[in-house]
């Protein structure tokens, strides 16, 4: 009597997983390279990170337009890894986080039909995306400084000594 019961449990559990929506952990945001041809900086490495889908564009702005709002009345907006702060001269870089969770991120307030979790793995593939672009960048920051545009956010110069210089992208503090 017990076999049918398990066998019930087991096919129910099943068609759950099989009826749930599959959720990428990834593919949230896309990194793009370029190499400058130009004469005054030629070789110069540039890379971009960008949302890649619609979903991935609203939830990406509902955090841009949040943390714009933190910078510009001077509170601090924690980004993963790191979180950013603006001084008299301008936005600085600090580190935050060493193991980067869903905690270590300035939460934005969601308009309607926005998920909490699914903003999770946005801001989490952000920090992944971004992790990588910023190290790419430490490598080919040689002889003119590499660049990282975060999508109508910020601009990372990334110079050859490691230092890493922020500057608004797309809005003024």
């Amino acid at each position: 009597m017990r076999y049918p019961v398990l066998v019930l449990a087991a096919f129910l559990t099943w068609a759950g997983w099989a009826a749930a929506e599959q959720v990428a952990t990834h593919d949230f945001f896309r990194l793009t390279q370029t190499v400058s041809r130009s004469v005054s900086t030629p070789g110069a490495w540039r890379y971009t990170v960008a949302p890649r889908t619609k979903e991935a564009r609203a939830y990406w702005e509902a955090a841009v337009e949040s943390w714009r709002r933190s910078l510009r009345i001077g509170l601090r907006v924690k980004m993963g890894a790191f979180e950013v702060v603006r001084t008299e001269k301008g936005l600085r870089l600090l580190p935050l986080c060493a193991e980067v969770h869903p905690g270590c991120f300035s939460r934005p307030g969601l308009p309607a039909g926005l998920q909490g979790w699914k903003m999770d793995l946005v801001l989490l593939d952000l920090h992944n995306t971004l992790d990588l672009a910023l190290a790419d960048a430490k490598k080919h920051a040689k002889p003119y400084p590499a660049t990282v545009t975060l999508s109508k956010f910020l601009r990372f110069t990334v110079h050859s000594d490691g230092r890493i210089e922020l500057t608004p992208y797309g809005w003024k503090p």
